[in-house]
């Protein structure tokens, strides 16, 4: 499909996009060593695919969910040639059970019309005393970014020297500690060649939602939630007093995730904050994960308040104010 920088990662492999598509996100194509080899895109926020659906995303640009399923046969195609399966590309072809050797694409097609029961996972647990390695004391970068003293000090930042990296502990629903974040202190990370962000310790970060633990509580006594991309976000929208808030940590919600959140009843209105550079398309494509019968509201910003990929809070308290009181609007289910 021409994707470079193709590297195995645990349970998948990651690859940068064709260059066609303009993306500089190395580990932007994710397909996960399973029986479907289920497939995502997180440059555009593309989940749920699977084999079939990556090959016609990538290879025959066919970007919506009903060309894709029209177009099922030339992905199959396409891979037959790939794998030099030539005796299933004769349509007189009779393949016999013992020797089928696509029987692991036909599968695929199986589980597009099931719906699929989502397997439990727990992430490693570990004890609060993980923190002491650290030096947790608030960071000056953060200051300069508005995130004030005590927010940090709630937050739990700290200082890893080590890794040279600001941290904050990544909870579970429940509270305990399941990993680490560090964020580089150096401003040229790229030139480095190194992550702006990366988990000091590995964790599924699809089962959890970054925050639920402390704004559940807010969560049902506003009966609203506010949904973020990155865990800053929480910090600075609980800065401003709107602590019913949770973040993806990313731009597409999982099964998992949109499940945690569907748990809390209809009667919670869904307000989706995603970073400016996100499209109308984008945001409603994450609305329809919650079905009919939800109100899903979306931060839009109808008024240009913010700026290149700034998240709804990034601007201040009064920018965020107007957003969330005048650029909140209802999508149609």
């Amino acid at each position: 499909m021409e994707c470079e920088h193709i590297q195995k990662k645990h349970n998948r492999y990651e690859a940068q996009l064709p260059s066609k598509f303009n993306s500089p996100n190395k580990r932007s194509v994710q397909v996960y060593i399973n029986e479907s080899l289920s497939s995502r895109i997180r440059s555009f926020g593309e989940s749920d695919l699977d084999i079939y659906g990556l090959v016609t995303y990538i290879v025959f640009d066919l970007y919506s969910e009903d060309e894709r399923n029209k177009s099922l046969f030339k992905a199959k195609r396409w891979i037959c040639e790939k794998l030099s399966y030539s005796e299933f590309l004769n349509s007189a072809h009779i393949s016999t059970p013992s020797h089928n050797h696509l029987k692991w694409l036909k599968e695929v097609k199986k589980q597009r019309k099931k719906r699929r029961e989502l397997p439990e996972i727990d992430n490693e647990v570990y004890d609060e005393e993980i923190l002491e390695q650290y030096v947790m004391f608030p960071h000056q970068k953060y200051l300069d970014e508005g995130v004030d003293y005590l927010t940090q000090v709630e937050f739990q930042i700290g200082y890893d020297i080590k890794s040279q990296r600001i941290i904050f502990p990544i909870h579970n629903r429940y509270g305990e500690i399941i990993s680490v974040k560090g964020r580089t202190i150096h401003d040229d990370y790229e030139a480095r060649d190194i992550y702006k962000f990366m988990y000091l310790y590995n964790f599924n970060k699809m089962v959890e939602l970054y925050n639920w633990h402390r704004a559940v509580y807010y969560i049902l006594e506003k009966k609203e939630i506010i949904i973020f991309e990155g865990e800053k976000s929480c910090w600075m929208s609980s800065q401003y007093g709107y602590r019913n808030c949770v973040a993806i940590s990313g731009d597409d919600l999982s099964e998992w995730q949109v499940n945690l959140i569907r748990e809390l009843g209809n009667e919670i209105d869904i307000v989706i904050a995603l970073d400016k550079d996100k499209r109308k398309e984008d945001i409603v494509k994450q609305a329809s994960k919650f079905g009919k019968t939800r109100n899903v509201y979306a931060l839009w910003d109808q008024n240009n308040l913010l700026q290149d990929k700034d998240s709804p809070c990034d601007k201040g308290e009064v920018v965020f104010f107007r957003l969330y009181s005048e650029n909140r609007y209802k999508i149609p289910s």
